[in-house]
């Protein structure tokens, strides 16, 4: 699929990516369609927000963890139309910056990696409910955790998720644990590991 990426400034133009090698004016054409298609569903979603008074016209949020959790769902809904190559995902998430100066108030200047986008880490979160994300932490905090590769393991995700809920933290509070965790498994195959091995390995992680 090819994607239309809007220029971070004036100086910029707009240009196409995909995986593909070369472009036909009908993949151009299929990606002025698509970048249409996301600009109204862009648009529901700041309907959406202010109608329910969770976000200012000068993009104050109220609730940052709702807030996402809804864009996140949102964004889901519309993946569910119109599907993605694997290949090209990464065009699509940092494609979403700079559509909107309400959901975000400034552009980054340089590339966002999946781990650190505010969109791709919305659409994670609205797999779960929002009663079950908010026992957790705050926005910051979630962001904090799905920068950290390791807990792309379900397992140890889960373990982290049971472990905050019992204990709640603050962003701030729960580094220490999460960098932990990170540094324990620093040069470790997680997934080779069976469900005892990884236990005790993670039962033996001492915050600093």
């Amino acid at each position: 699929m090819t994607f239309k990426i809007r220029p971070r400034n004036k100086e910029n133009r707009i240009k196409y990516k995909s995986s593909k090698s070369i472009l036909t004016p009908n993949d151009i054409a299929e990606a002025d369609s698509f970048d249409n298609k996301l600009n109204d569903a862009i648009d529901l979603i700041e309907k959406v927000l202010l109608d329910r008074n969770l976000l200012s016209e000068r993009g104050g949020k109220k609730d940052p963890l709702l807030i996402w959790h809804i864009i996140g769902t949102e964004i889901n809904r519309f993946l569910e139309k119109n599907h993605l190559n694997r290949d090209d995902e990464i065009y699509f998430w940092e494609n979403l910056y700079n559509r909107s100066v309400l959901i975000n108030k400034s552009v980054p200047k340089n590339k966002i990696s999946l781990a650190r986008n505010d969109f791709k880490t919305a659409s994670i979160l609205a797999k779960y409910s929002f009663e079950y994300i908010n026992k957790v932490g705050p926005w910051a905090l979630w962001r904090e955790i799905l920068s950290y590769k390791v807990f792309q393991d379900k397992r140890i995700f889960k373990w982290l998720i049971r472990k905050l809920i019992k204990m709640p933290r603050t962003r701030d509070e729960a580094r220490p644990l999460l960098k932990a965790i990170a540094d324990r498994f620093k040069r470790i195959d997680t997934f080779i590991l069976n469900k005892k091995e990884l236990l005790i390995k993670l039962e033996e992680i001492n915050e600093k």
